[in-house]
């Protein structure tokens, strides 16, 4: 079906909303957080840790680590974080006066029990941005409660398409129709609590499979979400070829420069620590919480060289990063 092209409402766009609700620290972090995106502020310690609770998926999404057997088992682990874990780093954090955090990886955050109780701790701990992305598959209308008290301030439902025969071939293991209810319930226990937060989102990796869906996507949830997220996909390892998975990309010019190394610290269930949300970010990794404080992490001379490579536009010297940068469709 045919439609006009809609602008997607972009996620930086609940920023203001959330000034409004968080206050002037939160207004005093975001200005913070562009000044660190630009490359203009480096922090004594990361203004994001996200945090990846375990490696636990019950989808086997193709353009996942999880739905590729061989780069699962590269990649995978069984440990998963615990109260005491999660404790530990935010104790750490607070003492740095950390704005955010996000619990979510290549995962599905809410097959971890005790995960609201993790966003309660976030809060408690003063932090003021708290994160986590979900296929939806697991809501219930005492969860969504459960969550919309918590402190949560944005929660994002990953889809990749506004269609059953769609979502079926990209989403495996989920239940279009299902997962759509699932968010109808979270907004509506939401409006009939109400509460202006979490802020709601949904997000649409762009591939081969789904990109004639992507106008009928955003036409849909643009007045149903507060923000919508298209990525272009991103391959899940530097090495194989995943091209049969990539959709059209836009010609991006050459000036490619990863900020997240200056944003965050990514920690997986498994203790360690690298400094990016890529999929193969294990190549990079700085260090083991069960070993190297996250403070040490992020001043060791590899952190601080990472940061300072990005900086100048020196990407291609990492070959991790040059792979990454060309799994983007930059060049």
């Amino acid at each position: 079906m045919k439609t006009d092209k809609i602008v997607p409402k972009p996620e930086s766009s609940i920023v203001g909303e959330l000034e409004k609700i968080k206050g002037p620290k939160f207004a005093e972090y975001r200005k913070k957080w562009d000044e660190v995106n630009r490359f203009e502020f480096e922090s004594d310690f990361p203004m994001f840790l996200h945090i990846e609770t375990s490696y636990k998926c019950n989808f086997r999404c193709p353009m996942c680590v999880q739905g590729i057997p061989a780069l699962r088992d590269k990649f995978g682990y069984e440990e998963a974080m615990t109260t005491e874990k999660i404790t530990g780093i935010l104790k750490e954090a607070q003492k740095y006066n950390c704005p955010s955090i996000s619990f979510q990886g290549d995962n599905e955050p809410f097959l971890i029990r005790e995960i609201v109780d993790w966003f309660k701790l976030a809060a408690d701990h003063g932090f003021l941005d708290i994160m986590v992305n979900t296929n939806g598959s697991i809501m219930t209308e005492r969860l969504a409660e459960q969550i919309i008290k918590s402190g949560l301030t944005r929660i994002r439902f990953s889809l990749d398409a506004i269609t059953e025969e769609t979502y079926s071939k990209i989403r495996l293991g989920g239940v279009f129709e299902k997962t759509m209810r699932n968010i109808d319930l979270f907004l509506r226990k939401r409006e009939e609590l109400g509460s202006e937060l979490p802020k709601v989102g949904v997000n649409f990796v762009r591939m081969k499979q789904n990109e004639h869906e992507v106008d009928d996507f955003v036409k849909y949830w643009n007045d149903r979400v507060e923000y919508v997220v298209i990525q272009d996909f991103m391959t899940p390892d530097t090495e194989g070829d995943y091209e049969d998975l990539s959709g059209h990309r836009e010609e991006k010019e050459d000036t490619f420069k990863c900020n997240q190394p200056w944003q965050r610290l990514y920690i997986r269930g498994n203790g360690e620590v690298t400094p990016c949300c890529a999929m193969f970010s294990s190549y990079l990794k700085m260090g083991d919480i069960g070993e190297t404080s996250l403070k040490d992490i992020w001043d060791s001379s590899a952190a601080k060289e990472l940061r300072k490579l990005h900086a100048e536009g020196r990407y291609h010297e990492n070959p991790v990063c040059l792979k990454c940068s060309k799994g983007m469709g930059h060049e």
